[in-house]
């Protein structure tokens, strides 16, 4: 094919623009076989053809050669410059042309234009050469020399001179005249001088050949008549002139080599100009539906540029608006039939053709010389055009897809047609979004896919949603029925005809989500999911159904076995997770697109969820109660086999609860249900609907949570109830014997060997729970029913069986309980008792002064007086006490007596002076017999109340005391008390009143030479009563010795200084002769309370 791209006449295409010929080899034979095929004529009439011509006068063959300019020539003077010039000949011919001289340049510009007669055009060669012109050396120029090069040039022409050569020669160039007709000539050519490489620059040459011949018909039109023919016959022989095959390469504006060679003579004989060839050429190949669109796009642009540069006539500007206007329609109409014109299945080739397609009409639409000429025509906008096109398309092709619903009658048929339809939509709009709406947007911003999107989906509204809206409308409410359930065939299930369209109407929903948000709201679909609201409640009441039919049926088949080795759970747990996972894969499926509208679908599922599985716990608790109550006469838990045999049933039972309960708890998560509140909440106004589902639904997981594990825990407690006569024997015989053996080894081993074996984690943690629970309290009934009749060794034995217990189910590997966790109150508390059970009576006397003596020490008790008095040992281990004195004496303001010294009723007020006197002994008694009891003298109504009296106390040793068991580390003395008390002196024949006391252990006191008695000070003491409310352990194991006359004798001393809790205002007071603090009557009950 031939045409011009940038001022370059070419014949071999686009593929041709530069290097060698690729038609050096062309004959006239292969030209006329080529003609001959072109226009279908005889041989007979080639032959004449032939004849008549060689009688005709040759033509006159003349090449226009331009020399434009010449770069980068090598430096001849000593400047650094040339002064070049060129000589052109033929080689034909011995006449030569030569250009101007262009001095001092290695850049010059002769833009000059020699007309060269051709002879030969196949053999003819073209010879360019260019000169260097020696300047006449002068003296000026050895100033000119800068460096050895400078030099170098000004000695080659001093040599010149002298040898009278004027000129020397830079570089040639041979140019093959046949090339020049094949392939225009306008470029740069590099010069040559010999085979030395040296860059010797370039020039820039261009040139066209010219004809006069003496033909008939001269004109263009002759032209376009053999180009249209060649076009033709090349489309023809290559098969590239079925427009509508997918794979076919478009045509690319190649023809054959004859072909060409005869066109590029023809324009010679014709003399035809470079605008007129590219008019030629774009009214031929704008009418060939298979051509390259690049190449189409390129043929377009060389007519504007002749446009702009006004080289038509008024005839050639209007073929030209003819040539367009038949462009446009022909390509507007193939925008109406848009599939098979550009085939989606042809992939790059389609994209391609249609992106330069609508490039070549926007190129028209913007181009100053092509609007004018269309808007001579009175065309509209081609933008909107194109959208009409587009539109028409979508409409033949919708009138097409409903052709299908005619004649259809029966609802199942509609719904058949409707799911095609459907179905056909979104893959017609999958092609406009992947295929074609990018290029309609890129190259003429026409949103494609948003108008074409709308159109359809507001045509698939009303063919679908009356048809859905009608069958739900129509069904009947659901009944109790299990035939009803099974034969329900429009429900909203996986595999049938509904769940079909409602997923192809979620797919053709979904590909609105790359249009803008206004496009999205006006879809025809937007609410599809709204038409199936029925569809999905009725769905969730049959499953709710189903569920609990298999669910039942599933309880029933269970043999309360493990599925397999490595899990503790039956088939019917999971049989019922199956059933849950059913439901889960349904929901995902379903996708409901509207958030909000979803998590009350979805709160919905999760609450008929929890009832299936309180359903499937109650189930499983009666199984179990039945298969427990066919045993309800055993009572050796573990002991026998038959019982193993019972609890590994009921652990199976356990374990299916747990299982269950697990993955409820998870279940939330697993459906989606955080995700889709955070959907919610970025949504507007979503906070308000997601603070209300939220709770709701933790709310639902949490009372089914809670009502599962009630169950487990009622299995446990049932279980746990029929051991305890066990465990009760096996104590009872562990602490008769001293030993663990009987509870360890014989009841709790081949427990916990049978229920770690049969339970999971969690369960056997409940389960040793509740177990360790009902020891302790086995535990402390014992101990409580033997505190009166044993003695300390024997609870010394039940305290360590019970840290042995506590030991063998809380082992170091965790699989039992956790040690400080099981470590509970209770057991604390029973612990302590122990303690002190186990220690004598006057150790415990000796506790219960130190518990006084940290009451002192945090003051949690009123204070009744503040005691000064110093005391110590010296060096030979003698007690030293001083009383001083004591102040602030306070007796209780609500409380009467009879006064011994009134002999009525009085009221005592706070700091009222009283006759005091300060007892001071060593405590307990009974590890310091014989040490005299002090008393000061009675200070009478005196507060501050000045004794100032020093006791010189016994010679106390380590070897004269018994040793007490309190603790490991005291030595007899150590373990003492100091005992202050202040009293009240009545009359003779009075009980004195007790006021305070104050404890001081021993190991306080400081020891010092005799000499340094003096330097130590004395102590402020706070004197306090012993408080009822405060719960004295040692008292409370004191008490139960009822036969222990120390004991007795000590429990006796104390109640009489023991203050009660406050009573309210308004209770009457009985009197008392030891009024001036308060007694309760009913000491040893509440100690034992305690």
């Amino acid at each position: 094919m031939g045409g011009t791209k940038a001022g370059v006449w070419k014949v071999g295409g686009e593929g041709d623009l530069s290097g060698p010929s690729t038609r050096a080899e062309v004959h006239m034979e292969q030209v006329l076989r080529v003609l001959q095929a072109a226009f279908q004529v005889t041989q007979d009439t080639i032959d004449r053809l032939r004849t008549d011509v060689r009688t005709r006068p040759a033509p006159e063959v003349n090449l226009q050669l331009s020399i434009k300019e010449a770069r980068e020539l090598r430096p001849q003077t000593v400047k650094g410059t040339t002064n070049p010039y060129v000589i052109v000949s033929v080689s034909s011919n011995s006449a030569s042309h030569r250009t101007r001289l262009e001095r001092d340049t290695l850049w010059p510009k002769w833009n000059q234009v020699f007309t060269l007669p051709i002879g030969n055009l196949q053999n003819e060669v073209i010879r360019l050469e260019v000169w260097h012109e020696h300047d006449t050396v002068k003296m000026q120029g050895l100033t000119a020399v800068r460096d050895i090069k400078g030099m170098s040039r000004l000695v080659r022409g001093t040599t010149a001179q002298v040898q009278h050569q004027a000129s020397h020669l830079l570089g040639h160039v041979l140019v093959n005249v046949k090339d020049l007709i094949e392939r225009g000539a306008d470029g740069w050519f590099d010069l040559e001088k010999n085979e030395r490489s040296k860059e010797r620059g370039s020039i820039h040459l261009a040139g066209s050949v010219t004809s006069k011949a003496q033909l008939e018909n001269k004109s263009r039109q002759s032209y376009d008549a053999l180009l249209a023919r060649l076009v033709y016959h090349q489309l023809t022989a290559t098969k590239n002139n079925n427009e509508h095959s997918e794979w076919l390469r478009p045509w690319d504006g190649h023809l054959s080599g004859p072909g060409a060679a005869s066109l590029a003579q023809y324009a010679i004989m014709l003399d035809i100009g470079e605008a007129a060839l590219h008019l030629a050429w774009w009214k031929v190949g704008s009418r060939v539906p298979t051509a390259d669109a690049v190449w189409v796009l390129a043929r377009l642009q060389e007519v504007q540029a002749a446009i702009s540069k006004n080289l038509y006539q008024d005839e050639e500007l209007l073929e030209l608006r003819s040539s367009f206007c038949s462009f446009i329609h022909d390509h507007t109409e193939r925008l109406k039939n848009l599939h098979k014109s550009f085939p989606p299945s042809s992939g790059v080739i389609a994209r391609r053709q249609l992106t330069y397609t609508l490039k070549a009409l926007q190129c028209m639409q913007h181009h100053a010389g092509t609007r004018a000429l269309l808007d001579q025509e009175g065309l509209l906008p081609l933008h909107e055009m194109v959208t009409a096109s587009l539109a028409t398309h979508t409409k033949n092709w919708w009138t097409t897809v409903i052709e299908k619903l005619r004649g259809v009658r029966t609802t199942d048929q509609q719904i058949t047609h409707v799911i095609n339809i459907v179905k056909e939509a979104h893959d017609f709009l999958a092609i406009a979004a992947n295929t074609y709406d990018a290029i309609f947007l890129k190259e003429m911003n026409i949103p494609y896919m948003q108008t074409t999107y709308l159109m359809v989906s507001k045509k698939v509204n009303p063919c679908v949603r009356p048809l859905v809206m009608n069958i739900y409308n129509s069904l009947p409410p659901l009944g109790d029925q299990e035939e009803e359930v099974g034969v329900d065939i429009y429900r909203l299930d996986a595999g049938t005809s509904l769940w079909e369209l409602y997923m192809n109407l979620s797919r053709l929903y979904q590909l609105s989500d790359r249009l803008p948000a206004e496009a999205r709201a006006e879809s025809g679909v937007r609410e599809y999911h709204r038409w199936f609201s029925r569809g999905v409640l009725r769905w969730l009441e049959l499953a709710v159904c189903r569920a609990q039919s298999m669910i039942r049926r599933a309880v029933e088949l269970d043999m309360l076995e493990p599925q397999d080795d490595y899990c503790k759970f039956s088939s019917s747990a999971s049989d019922t997770l199956g059933i849950f996972i059913d439901v889960k894969i349904w929901w995902q499926k379903l996708a409901w697109p509207d958030p909000e509208n979803s998590a009350v679908v979805l709160t919905k599922i999760l609450e008929d969820i929890c009832s299936s599985v309180l359903t499937y716990s109650n189930l499983i608790r009666e199984k179990v109660e039945h298969i427990f109550h066919q045993h309800e006469n055993s009572t050796r838990v573990f002991i026998t086999q038959q019982a193993r045999t019972l609890f590994r049933e009921i652990c199976i039972g356990l374990n299916n609860i747990e299982r269950v309960r697990t993955e409820l708890v998870n279940l939330p998560t697993q459906f989606g249900f955080h995700e889709l509140l955070q959907k919610i909440r970025e949504s507007d106004n979503g906070d308000a609907a997601a603070a209300q589902l939220e709770p709701t639904v933790d709310r639902l997981i949490a009372n089914a949570t809670e009502n599962m594990e009630a169950k487990v825990t009622e299995f446990i407690d049932t279980v746990v109830e029929k051991m305890q006569p066990t465990l009760e024997r096996a104590v009872n015989e562990a602490c008769e014997e001293q030993s663990s053996r009987p509870l360890l080894a014989q009841v709790l081993d081949p427990t916990l060997e049978l229920t770690i074996d049969q339970l999971n984690t969690s369960n056997f943690k409940r389960f040793m729970w509740r177990v360790w629970e009902e020891l302790v309290d086995i535990f402390s009934t014992t101990v409580m029913r033997n505190t009166e009749r044993r003695k300390a060794n024997y609870f010394g034995g039940v305290r360590k069986i019970l840290e042995a217990t506590l030991s063998f189910l809380s082992p170091a590997d965790g699989k039992g309980l956790d040690e400080e966790t099981a470590m509970t109150p209770a057991y604390k508390s029973l612990m302590e008792l122990l303690e002190n059970l186990r220690m004598s009576s006057e150790s415990l006397i000796a506790k219960y002064y130190q518990e006084r003596y940290d009451e002192q020490l945090e003051e949690i008790l009123p204070c009744k007086a503040r005691l000064y008095a110093k005391f110590l040992f010296t060096k030979p281990g003698k007690l030293i006490v001083e009383v001083i004195m004591a102040k602030d004496m306070v007796v209780e303001g609500d409380a009467c007596s009879i006064n011994s010294r009134s002999g009525g009723l009085a009221l005592y007020n706070a700091h009222q002076p009283i006759d005091s006197y300060v007892k001071v002994q060593l405590v307990p008694q009974e590890w310091f017999p014989g040490t005299a009891i002090f008393k000061t003298k009675t200070q009478r109504k005196q507060d501050p109340a000045v004794y100032e009296q020093t006791f010189d106390g016994p010679q106390l040793t380590q070897d004269s005391l018994p040793h007490s068991d309190m603790s490991k580390t005291d030595d007899g003395v150590r373990a003492g008390f100091l005992l202050f008390t202040l009293k009240d002196y009545n009359l003779p024949g009075f009980t004195n009143t007790f006021i305070g006391e104050a404890v001081v252990p021993l190991s306080s006191l400081p020891c010092v030479d005799s000499s340094q008695v003096h330097n130590v000070t004395h102590t402020c003491l706070t004197m306090t009563a012993p408080g009822l409310d405060i719960g004295y352990n040692s008292l409370r194991a004191l008490h139960f010795r009822t036969g222990d006359k120390v004991a007795s004798s000590f429990i006796k001393k104390v109640s009489k200084r023991l203050i009660e809790p406050k009573a309210k205002a308004g209770t009457p007071v009985r009197p008392d002769e030891d009024k001036a603090r308060s007694r309760s009557p009913n000491i040893r009950e509440r100690l034992k309370l305690s």
